[in-house]
């Protein structure tokens, strides 16, 4: 009788929960961070069409030092500079729904979309066939960016992902100059940025013969992933590789 008694009380308190969500929806409906359909109460992102276009890049035809697209002659962008990375590689390329869903995160306030970002993470991970790293490194950002915006999206990223994949994270860089947004930037101007924004901390775990893995939430021309080598070749690991959720193909 008394089991009972407690499941009618479960049941109510769940029909309760069921019903307020609802009311909330309905007073307050979400949408499809893409497309901007009414969702139903049980979903909170993406509808299901826009969940179907997120199909992660493969690596057919692309570079693996930096994962530009090859051409007759091997990769143009590695002639001009060589990759500082084993390897780079991105989980989708920056358009439609995976670019939304940067945004979303970077300038949107929706920090819980890290989870859900970082799982396709290391799915890319995997589909690459890369070694598990000794920890992760985020990009770090400005501090009156980070200010602003209430959290480092890379960060996030890369704290979502070691969790998943059981690994440390080490936040070992620091941003010097970068108030401005890049996203400002053309692809030129953003090629043209000085060197030397980032650096070691001074107070910095021991990562010599580590092999690390860097993570962004987007890279369009690769300066500030080989700015960020740059930096930490200073201190020898053992190897270098790079993650970004997202990668422009297009010369902005």
């Amino acid at each position: 009788m008394v089991f009972k008694k407690i499941h009618f009380i479960k049941q109510m308190e769940l029909c309760k929960k069921s019903i307020v969500s609802s009311i909330v929806h309905l007073v307050f409906p979400s949408k499809c961070l893409h497309c901007g359909q009414l969702l139903y109460p049980q979903s909170s992102t993406l509808c299901g069409a826009c969940s179907q276009q997120l199909n992660i890049c493969q690596g057919d035809g692309r570079c693996s030092a930096c994962f530009d697209f090859l051409d007759e002659d091997g990769c143009e962008s590695c002639a001009e500079a060589p990759s500082l990375f084993i390897k780079m590689g991105a989980a989708f390329d920056y358009e439609g729904v995976a670019a939304s869903l940067v945004k979303s995160l970077k300038y949107g306030n929706r920090p819980h979309l890290a989870k859900g970002m970082a799982a396709f993470l290391v799915a890319q991970l995997h589909r690459l066939e890369w070694p598990l790293p000794d920890a992760l490194v985020p990009i770090p950002i400005s501090l009156s960016r980070s200010i602003q915006r209430g959290y480092n999206q890379s960060a996030l990223l890369a704290e979502a992902m070691g969790q998943f994949i059981n690994r440390p994270v080490w936040p070992l860089l620091k941003r010097y100059e970068g108030n401005f947004s890049q996203a400002a930037l053309n692809f030129y101007d953003r090629k043209q940025l000085k060197q030397n924004r980032f650096h070691l901390k001074s107070q910095q775990l021991d990562f010599k013969n580590k092999r690390l893995l860097l993570i962004d939430d987007v890279t369009t021309t690769g300066v500030t992933l080989q700015q960020c080598a740059e930096a930490l070749l200073q201190s020898t690991p053992a190897s270098l590789y790079a993650l970004t959720f997202c990668k422009t193909m297009d010369m902005l």
